[in-house]
């Protein structure tokens, strides 16, 4: 497997987190995709192939995409049929960033792998022949960056304030009001309108991101009952309650998840999020 990273340099960072080139992958039949509260674009670059998405765990729906398609605003995991042949870019927006940098409302984002020509229109179509036709992955790069670099770029008030909560959203709700300087409601009202989330749900995702990160990083040797303190739970059954809630799967399955991407074996935890 060949993973290439790229961060934009100022004043894109603002707006875009990451991009990564992916390609080949595990010999896995799925990938799940764990929900962060943030958007990705994804960009397949071999434009033959149709990549089948399961919003849920069950397989009575499925959604086809092909070329490329934005995933968020998604409140549990997402899976994915694996495609051995598949090649992709992934482009990770920062919060809010999607929408301060495009002006197109996060509610337009209404279902999972929604195309992303039909957001972004003709524009988008031309950069994706002008991608699949360049000579090196670094070209990629300079095209997606030229591309959104074209967007009228403001460092908004709004924006800041989102970008702050974001950073501090392991503070209570009272203070992150507080220090924004609007009322509880405005301050829901804006990262509804940048996020689609509420500040209490953000929360709970930025608990369950740092609890899987805890995991990956102590595989062998996690202390339950440290974690639930740690990070506020009541109790390991409130943990396992709000794991299963986003990720569909219990705590210890996804450790067995772990320990089978290290052997080569059969479950994946996430796609298209480059583990750090």
């Amino acid at each position: 497997m060949q993973v290439q990273k790229h961060i934009p340099e100022f004043p894109l960072s603002n707006f875009i987190e990451y991009m990564v080139y992916v390609h080949g992958s595990l010999p896995i039949p799925f990938l799940k995709e764990l929900p962060d509260g943030g958007v990705n674009l994804v960009i397949e670059l071999n434009d033959k192939t149709v990549n089948t998405i399961y919003p849920t765990d069950g397989f009575e729906k499925k959604h086809e995409v092909r070329k490329a398609w934005i995933s968020g605003l998604q409140k549990q995991a997402i899976l994915y049929k694996n495609n051995t042949d598949s090649t992709i870019i992934s482009i990770r927006f920062t919060t809010g960033g999607f929408f301060c940098l495009t002006k197109i409302p996060i509610t337009a984002i209404d279902h999972v792998g929604i195309e992303a020509e039909a957001l972004l229109g003709n524009s988008f179509s031309n950069l994706y022949q002008r991608i699949i036709n360049a000579s090196s992955i670094p070209e990629m790069f300079a095209l997606i960056e030229n591309y959104f670099l074209q967007f009228r770029i403001d460092h908004s008030m709004e924006h800041e304030i989102v970008r702050f909560i974001d950073q501090n959203i392991d503070r209570p709700i009272d203070w992150l009001v507080h220090k924004s300087g609007y009322s509880q409601k405005h301050v829901i009202h804006l990262l509804k309108r940048h996020t689609g989330f509420s500040p209490k749900y953000l929360q709970r995702l930025n608990r369950f991101q740092q609890v899987t990160k805890d995991i990956q990083l102590q595989k062998n040797k996690i202390d339950w009952f440290s974690v639930v303190q740690r990070y506020g739970y009541y109790d390991q059954a409130h943990l396992i309650k709000d794991f299963l809630h986003f990720s569909g799967i219990s705590p210890t399955d996804y450790i067995n998840s772990q320990m089978a991407i290290q052997e080569n074996s059969l479950v994946s935890d996430m796609i298209f999020k480059l583990p750090s």
